[in-house]
């Protein structure tokens, strides 16, 4: 063989293997492109699916919603039919009234009465450090309306100034208004 026809057989050799290279990537390209499309089509059925579970989702809770709300309507007629309960006997608890010391007594005796929820134990130490009178006070706010059931009992045992009545504080109110008419 000569050098010219060498040449040519390497430059059908280069040729042959820059085709097979081509068309490989070629061939990766349109499989790629298919996999990205086949993710989206999936991608996309997913946030239809999504929403709508959402949107059903949503729809099973307005219709809680509403049937808590005819639930609660009916107990209200309920409770309007019984006769209405003397005011003596509504109380409330005034949780600013509490000091410190008392407060902390509170919160001991909680964590005593709720060895069976922990979620009503209130801490008197975060980061070793004792917690303000003010988280405290809230704290113990925030148990009462959790269960009233245990705290109250525990409050009118520890701290009975906390406790006023309903005819109290009407009378408390209408000392002050009384007072501003008498300075005016």
């Amino acid at each position: 063989m000569n050098t010219q026809q060498i040449q040519e057989v390497l430059t059908h050799l280069i040729i042959g293997i820059t085709a097979l290279y081509t068309i490989v990537m070629v061939v990766d390209f349109v499989v790629e492109i298919v996999n990205l499309w086949q993710k989206f089509i999936l991608n996309i059925e997913y946030h239809i699916n999504h929403t709508i579970s959402e949107q059903s989702h949503l729809e099973s809770s307005d219709i809680k919603k509403s049937l808590k709300l005819e639930n609660q309507n009916q107990s209200t007629n309920h409770i309007t039919s019984k006769p209405e309960l003397q005011p003596d006997n509504f109380v409330s608890i005034d949780v600013d009234k509490i000091d410190l010391r008392t407060a902390r007594k509170i919160a001991s005796a909680i964590k005593k009465a709720s060895k069976s929820n922990p979620d009503l134990i209130i801490k008197q130490k975060v980061n070793n450090k004792c917690v303000p009178l003010a988280w405290l006070q809230a704290q113990i706010k925030h148990r009462l309306e959790l269960a009233p059931e245990i705290v109250t009992p525990i409050i009118r045992e520890l701290a009975p100034t906390a406790f006023t009545s309903v005819r109290e504080n009407i009378q408390h109110s209408n000392i002050a208004k009384t007072g501003k008419r008498k300075v005016s």
